[in-house]
Order: C-alpha cells, then structure tokens, then sequence
C-alpha cells in the first residue's frame, strides 16, 4: 500500500507529567513509537506535519494522542482500500473500551465509539479537529476479545469482581494519565498475542499445554530474549523478557512485559505490570498491575495500580493506597474531579519524583514533576535518651521521651 499517514499534534499536554501523550510510555514503548510501529505494520508511510492543512489526500489522518494497536491499524487499511468516501476509526462495545472509555473524549455511536483517526479522499483543508469530527462518518471495525472475569477484595458486605480484555484490538484518545496505566495493562496481552502470532509453534504448544491446566500453558507462555538473564530459581508465565534484562533469584514475574535492561532482584513479585528500560525493581518487592516509565527505581512491600513517570525513586515503606471502603475514587481532570466508577485506583507519580519513608499518597492521586516528598521530620527518632526506664516511650519532635511525658514544643537542628 502506497498510501500516506499523516500525524498532527493534538497541541495537550498529560498531567502530571506535562508532556504530550506522544512522548509518554505504554508498556515499554513511547506512544509515538507504537503509532510509527503501527504504521509499518499496516503499510502507510508516516509523515509528521504541524497542521490538518498539510495533510494531503488520499491519506490517513491522526491526532498524536490517538493510541491504537497494529492490528487495529491493519483492519483499517483493509477498509481505505475498500473506502471511497471518508471515514473515521470505530469500534465496538467491548471492555477494553469500558476500560479505557473514562475521560477520552471518543465519541459514543450507535454500538460503540468512533476515534480521531481518518480515512480522506480529499484534502480537509483548515477545519478544526471539532469539525472533523462531527463531518466524517464512522466505520465499525470487526472486533476479537475474550473477556476474564476477576475476583476483586471484599470490602466490607461487598464482594464480586471486574471484567478483563484480552484483545490485540483497542483504540483510544489519551487525555488522562489513567489511560497511560490502563493501555499498559491492556498491552500486555496484546503484546503476547503479538508473540505467538510470530511463534506459531509456541502457540501450538500453548494450546497443547492448556488441555493439561491452565497453570501449563500460563508456563508455555512465556518469550525471554536471547541476551536476557534469568535465574534458574525464578518464576516466570506469561510474560516477555526483554533484551539485556536480569530476572534475580526466587523472583516471580507473571503476566507482565520486562523491557530493554531492566533489574528485577531477588524474591521480588511483579504481577500484571510493564516495566519499561532501566527500571529496577528492588529485592524483596510486591508490584501488581503498575505501569513504570524508563528509568523508575522501585522498591516497596506492596504497591498497586499505579503508573510511575520517568527516574521515579520510591522507598519501600512508602504506601500507595489503592482502595477506597466508602464511595467510588475520584481523580482530577481539566480542573475538575472526576468519578472513575471504581473503588480501586492507585496513584500516579510523575517524572523524577522521589517518595521518602513514611509518605502516604490517597488512591487516584498525581504527584506533579520533580517533587522530593518525605514524611515529619518530628516522627523520626534522632535524639535518644541517657538511658532507659519503665514504661512506654514515643518520638516526639524528634527526640525519644516517655509517653506520658508533657508536650514541649521542642526545635530540632536537623528538619531535613
């Protein structure tokens, strides 16, 4: 196929982390990268322009902050080939869209939704991207998904659980951080299906093994670089192990993707997570359905669903609350909060943030750029007693006294 794509910038940027979508990470890529992969796949020549007027028809058209899959893409250069007249990006109602439909801005059709990414015939001239959009008319795409039922906490009398996607097929405007998060978890099986595509005889072993157990073929599942390192004693299913990455002693990596030189040390669990290049991941540490961008440092005894920008440092004692026991979880977007329509969410730090010991951060919250956040100075203890005695004793002000003690405004001379 000969024809062109064009790539406009949306002209937003994604908070916290104040970057265009396009330079920000899903699983282990930049979205500009999944889109220039996408685009190779499918057969368009990509060409970057500053504005909708540069765009020259017959061609395909996108905004930068409009992810989709190579396969969604390739579907749809089936369709321009049949196309002659305009069209946009739709797609069924699916749950990969109810997951990544909260705050993206795609517009709701009849059956589903319908995406800035277009079919011209002819130039589009200087039309906003408003106006395409309410011009050009949708074209659903077929649709594959199996959809995984999961069993979430109680809390409380409430029970019951959520609904998983496994597709190679989703779409979506990224307006929020939380899409960054969810098209991670989303590409992980994506990104699998990839594989075995390319493997058809892995796959074959797969489909062998799961008439075994469901254990066997998760085991079966699993594509580990040739430059890779993982140790003999290291639990690894359904999961891809990039180049150059060193899996440690007794760690357990299962349903993730482990990008270029990443560190996983030893006896840490990474569950349901992408850890793009360089991140480490400290010994002894629990993550489960996180998403870290280049260069994260991790370490803590349990965080969840949550997104970690580039060159985050965070300690193990920090605590990232992931649920809420009274009401659905808001977060904020465009200057106002929003309702996610969950009570499960973790918190999202940006790029070069650090998080000492002792810090806690509310479900659905965003640490800004650059923040080195740490807890009292007061709570720590740094000036000790002569001696002991009976009876219980606390830190006050930094200094350790008997509980009972009167409270004394006391100043210390070190508050860093």
């Amino acid at each position: 196929m000969s024809l062109r794509a064009y790539r406009v910038p949306a002209g937003r940027t994604i908070q916290p982390f104040a970057e265009p979508a396009r330079s920000l990470t899903v699983a282990t890529e930049t979205v500009a990268e999944w889109q220039e992969r996408a685009c190779r796949a499918a057969g368009f020549t990509l060409v970057d322009v500053p504005s909708v007027e540069a765009v020259e028809a017959p061609a395909v058209f996108f905004y930068d902050d409009v992810f989709f899959t190579p396969l969604t893409l390739r579907f749809f250069a089936i369709e321009c080939l049949r196309g002659s007249e305009d069209f946009a990006l739709a797609l069924p109602d699916s749950a990969a869209e109810r997951a990544l439909g909260l705050l993206d801005g795609a517009i709701k059709i009849d059956g589903g939704h319908r995406f800035d990414l277009f079919f011209l015939k002819k130039n589009p001239g200087p039309q906003s991207r408003e106006a395409l959009g309410t011009r050009i008319p949708p074209r659903m795409l077929p649709h594959r998904e199996r959809k995984i039922r999961l069993k979430l906490p109680r809390s409380g009398s409430e029970g019951g659980g959520a609904e998983a996607s496994l597709t190679s097929e989703f779409a979506c405007h990224i307006r929020h951080w939380i899409h960054l998060l969810r098209l991670s978890q989303l590409a992980i099986g994506g990104l699998l299906l990839e594989n075995l595509r390319a493997h058809p005889w892995k796959a074959l072993g797969v489909a062998l093994a799961a008439r075994r157990s469901p254990w066997a073929a998760l085991r079966r599942m699993v594509f580990i670089d040739e430059t890779a390192s993982v140790h003999p004693t290291a639990s690894i299913e359904a999961s891809i192990i990039g180049p150059g990455a060193i899996v440690r002693a007794h760690a357990h990596v299962m349903n993730s993707v482990i990008g270029k030189d990443v560190d996983v040390g030893d006896h840490a669990a990474v569950v349901g997570c992408t850890l793009a290049e360089r991140t480490q991941v400290l010994r002894a540490s629990y993550f489960a359905h996180c998403a870290a961008m280049p260069g994260a440092t991790l370490a803590n005894y349990k965080a969840q669903l949550s997104l970690f920008g580039r060159d985050v440092f965070l300690t193990s004692s920090v605590l990232l609350l992931d649920a809420k026991f009274e009401s659905e979880i808001r977060v904020e977007h465009e200057g106002r909060l929003e309702s996610i329509g969950s009570k499960y969410l973790g918190a999202c730090l940006g790029h070069r943030s650090q998080l000492g010991a002792g810090v806690a951060l509310a479900p659905g919250r965003a640490l800004p750029n650059d923040v080195v956040l740490v807890g009292p100075p007061g709570s720590i203890a740094k000036t000790m007693p002569a001696h002991g005695g009976p009876g219980a004793m606390t830190v006050r002000d930094g200094r350790v006294v008997p509980l009972d003690a009167p409270l004394v405004s006391v100043v210390s001379d070190d508050q860093t």
